[in-house]
């Protein structure tokens, strides 16, 4: 066999992702209706998903290299999605900034405030998923469960620019599992045509 001097193929142009993709809270699929959940707004920059192991090294004597199925051992693993909203919402401020509604003199208002601890009710998404799209028309859907946005709120505008600011949710584990040393990540991703 000769070696190929490139890795196109003509299944290539149906795989290629376009587009920077949606971010969705609590996305859930039903067989009747299908996929549903609440766009979280709208992106300027694309969007980042980011998932990995993380890993023990084990030293072992008489070993100077690794030595398969013994040097790495996964011992967690952390994701997160992140993108640059440029969509300002009242939902998006009390989500990523775990505020609480308080009383307002002002009727036209409404007014939120900081809250002093955080809650498994009202901080903690049922899940956030990132949902892109490939080439062929078909979306790869990367759900992470019980989200909570960890990234600091910062705004800069400036004129004659279009502003956005960082929103980054992290996945977290569900007390109720077995086992603590995996997040329960669920990613979907088309069916080969037959």
């Amino acid at each position: 066999m000769a070696l190929k001097k490139h890795g196109i193929t003509t299944e290539t142009i149906k795989k290629l992702i376009l587009g920077a993709g949606v971010i969705y809270k609590n996305l859930k699929y039903q067989k009747e209706g299908g996929w549903s959940g609440t766009v979280l707004g709208a992106t300027s920059g694309g969007i980042k998903f980011n998932w990995e192991a993380q890993w023990l090294d084990v030293e072992v004597d008489g070993a100077t290299v690794l030595v398969k199925g013994i040097s790495k051992q996964k011992v967690g693993e952390s994701a997160s999605i992140e993108g640059q909203m440029t969509e300002l919402t009242e939902d998006i401020l009390v989500t990523a900034l775990h505020l609480v509604k308080s009383t307002s003199d002002d009727e036209t208002y409404e007014k939120y405030v900081s809250k002093e601890n955080i809650t498994e009710a009202d901080d903690y998404l049922e899940n956030i998923a990132y949902v892109g799209t490939l080439s062929s028309g078909k979306n790869v859907i990367i759900i992470l469960p019980n989200a909570i946005c960890t990234e600091a709120f910062e705004l800069e505008t400036k004129n004659a620019e279009q502003t956005t600011f960082t929103v980054k949710f992290e996945c977290t584990a569900d007390l109720e599992n077995d086992t603590l040393n995996k997040l329960d990540i669920e990613l979907y991703y088309p069916k080969a045509e037959i």
